[in-house]
């Protein structure tokens, strides 16, 4: 159980919570955008196949994403569905490197169909998550390797990965968010706190 519950990856899930507090999601707008997120997540376990991580049921994606789409009701959610498949395609040479962009562009709908594409924060977010992504990449650089993921650090001929950048870059996307929100600072401690408990959790 440990196992599944670090593949749910907590401090992620965190950080995600305080962006939709932040877009001022409806109830069923942000139960939608979690489940299409945990959709992504259950998916990318299937194709991957991690030897490290308990076997994720293969077509629980698909009733998580279509429950996650009708509670988030709008079609941006099928342009992140979209950009969830090409993201999975890391391990071929066309897609070398587009991991980033593609995550920062996930986000970028889901909260552009909240709050629209005229909102600084809905640009805001497609700049961060895609540099938070890369962190991701810069971290996990000689895993990446050996499993034959063509990621841009591995492309630009990286040999080791820098440890604690990811943690880092998650700490400040949810210190960014806060800044949206009315939510009061003193909630940002216990937060980052279980963000640090959670993050080794991750089967990598």
């Amino acid at each position: 159980m440990l196992n599944y519950f670090g593949q749910l990856r907590v401090y992620s899930l965190l950080d995600l919570c305080i962006l939709l507090i932040a877009t001022q999601a409806t109830t069923y707008e942000f139960l939608g955008v979690i489940l299409l997120h945990v959709a992504f997540l259950a998916y990318l376990e299937t194709r991957h196949n991690h030897s490290y991580r308990k076997k994720v049921p293969e077509y629980l994606w698909i009733i998580l994403s279509l429950i996650g789409l009708v509670l988030y009701g709008h079609t941006e959610g099928i342009l992140f569905i979209l950009c969830s498949y090409i993201y999975t395609l890391k391990t071929k040479k066309a897609f070398a490197g587009t991991s980033p962009i593609l995550r920062g562009l996930q986000c970028f709908f889901l909260v552009g169909g909240i709050i629209g594409y005229e909102n600084r924060l809905t640009w805001i977010v497609l700049i961060i998550f895609t540099i938070r992504n890369l962190c991701g990449d810069l971290r996990d650089v000689e895993k990446d390797k050996k499993e034959g993921l063509k990621t841009l650090p591995v492309i630009l001929g990286l040999n080791k990965g820098v440890t604690y950048i990811h943690l880092v870059a998650t700490f400040v996307t949810t210190f960014v968010w806060f800044q949206f929100t009315n939510l009061s600072l003193l909630f940002l401690i216990p937060i980052l706190l279980v963000q640090l408990m959670t993050y080794r959790l991750t089967p990598r």
